[in-house]
């Protein structure tokens, strides 16, 4: 069984629960057929004194190691002080993981920055191969704090850690693209997020009342929550025959919105952040996602969405269109509630041009965990032997 450290520079943990839940999943996938062990480190506000804390987790085939380290009691060393506590902490995570488990054959590096230069300290020392998989909508220039505002020392560790990857995995063509029109030209295979099919699925019995849209998100301004709810004011001034369920931490500026508008809990609800299952649940009680992002990748939430067997309304920015089209969704410019309207009338009068059960079907077979899977297992294949041809030649 091939040993894989997959290193994190977002991941969930006691700090944010949700942070990064997208690349846990990938990982979850990966450990059907491989040796995962996950190395995290984050800043955890709580601790005091310059501590350190190590939290270890193992699952079958799937050991996790997060690692916590406290904030500098002077705010002006800071940076520095964080920089050097993450890398040190990383390093004995590292020890640790080695000493009781060998050294892994890939490492699997998710999001360059900022494990990124751990990975190029591995590459350094132990010869170690890493692939990337990217997810940051920062390569996307309508986002306000994109790459070019970064740092001269963001941005020469970037392109030290895409140089040096031994294979590219974009979760999109896209972001792909983005990249390389950026950093130079590497071999790429773009893999998309997963889905798990045992949780998300078509529900054929669910109960028919008025159409009921779904939406799924941080609620902020990435995802132009208010174009949605602008559209929305807007349809139920035309019919009252359905409903927007958000989920989602919606702020108390949206909420007092949507009273004093007479929307609240009459075709405007809000469920508040809520764990996967019932994500899940109100998933396949509903007929339609609703997207509007300004900037994305590849929301996993489409996906889910998707495997519930939902036509889904989305932007075209991103990725995105490498999965929705006309089978499955309508996509429309970003930032024209005309168009979000047009699209919302239209999916609630011509549901039935979709059909279901075939969106539900061909989203599973693309986006269940062994799908998924396979696909990083033929790259680290391939990884790990070009890597031992190479030793034979020194």
């Amino acid at each position: 069984m091939r040993k894989i450290l997959f290193l994190a520079s977002w991941y969930p943990s006691r700090v944010d629960p949700f942070n990064g839940d997208f690349i846990e999943r990938h990982a979850n996938c990966i450990s059907l057929s491989n040796q995962v062990y996950v190395i995290y480190v984050v800043k955890d506000p709580f601790l005091k004194n310059g501590k350190w804390e190590i939290d270890k987790k193992v699952a079958p085939n799937l050991i996790t190691y997060t690692g916590y380290y406290s904030p500098h009691k002077s705010g002006y060393l800071e940076k520095f002080y964080s920089n050097l506590q993450y890398r040190k902490l990383h390093k004995k995570i590292f020890k640790l993981m080695r000493d009781e488990y060998g050294i892994p054959g890939v490492v699997h590096l998710n999001v360059m920055m900022k494990a990124g230069i751990f990975a190029l300290w591995l590459k350094k020392k132990y010869k170690l191969p890493y692939l990337l998989t990217e997810h940051w909508t920062g390569f996307s220039t309508e986002r306000k704090d994109n790459y070019e505002h970064k740092s001269f020392l963001y941005k020469y560790f970037s392109r030290r850690i895409f140089r040096q990857c031994d294979w590219l995995l974009p979760v999109t063509e896209d972001l792909a693209k983005k990249m390389t029109q950026l950093f130079g030209q590497k071999k790429f295979t773009a893999i998309p997020n997963v889905v798990d099919t045992e949780l998300f699925y078509i529900d054929p019995n669910k109960n028919r009342g008025k159409f009921k849209f779904i939406h799924v998100s941080s609620l902020g301004y990435h995802k132009n929550i208010w174009g949605i709810l602008h559209a929305i004011e807007k349809l139920s001034g035309q019919r009252n025959d359905f409903e927007l369920h958000l989920i989602g931490p919606a702020s108390k500026e949206i909420i007092d919105w949507a009273t004093m508008r007479g929307l609240l809990n009459k075709c405007i609800f809000f469920t508040g952040m809520i764990p996967l299952e019932k994500v899940a649940e109100n998933m396949r009680k509903s007929d339609s996602l609703l997207m509007f992002s300004r900037y994305e990748n590849l929301p996993c939430v489409i996906l889910e969405a998707l495997c519930c067997g939902l036509p889904v309304i989305s932007t075209n920015v991103g990725g995105i269109t490498e999965v929705i089209n006309d089978d499955n969704g309508i996509l429309i410019p970003s930032e024209n509630e005309d168009e979000l309207l047009k699209a919302m009338e239209f999916m609630i009068t011509n549901m039935h041009q979709f059909n279901p059960e075939k969106i539900a079907l061909d989203a599973k077979n693309k986006y269940n965990y062994h799908k998924v899977g396979q696909q990083f297992n033929e790259i680290y294949s391939q990884v790990i032997a070009e890597n031992k041809t190479k030793k034979n030649f020194v």
